[in-house]
């Protein structure tokens, strides 16, 4: 019996990665990511243990609840991650991740230039300029 696909687009991964990777970016009221490293890199972690994005919508909740996650990004990754199978949804959450470091990393990134970004396109336009 054959099963069909609902495998999301790249670029749509991409573009909601980015969108996701700009809020969790936005520095704190000390100029530090809103969202920590660390909270970035284990939600990849949890989704690769527990192979369930049920799991991971829940641990995201508990993560909001926590204030580890802000509550704009908490809301991003559960309305991107909503219906995902387990294949795009770590290929997004790896997306998430790459961006993310590459916004709080040793680029320059003019904040100002990313209030109305929402595509990796718009992200890579806005950076390469």
């Amino acid at each position: 019996m054959s099963s069909v696909s609902t495998q999301r687009p790249q670029g749509q991964l991409l573009d909601w990665a980015t969108e996701a990777a700009i809020s969790a970016s936005r520095p704190d009221r000390n100029g530090d990511p809103i969202v920590d490293k660390a909270t970035v890199n284990n939600l990849l972690v949890f989704l690769q243990s527990r192979r369930s994005v049920d799991d991971l919508m829940a641990y995201i909740i508990r993560q909001g609840s926590r204030e580890e996650i802000d509550e704009q990004t908490a809301k991003l990754l559960l309305k991107y991650v909503k219906g995902l199978e387990l294949k795009d949804a770590l290929t997004f959450l790896g997306y998430f991740k790459w961006i993310y470091e590459g916004l709080t990393g040793n680029l320059r990134v003019d904040r100002g230039k990313l209030k109305n970004v929402k595509t990796f396109k718009g992200l890579v336009d806005v950076l390469a300029s």
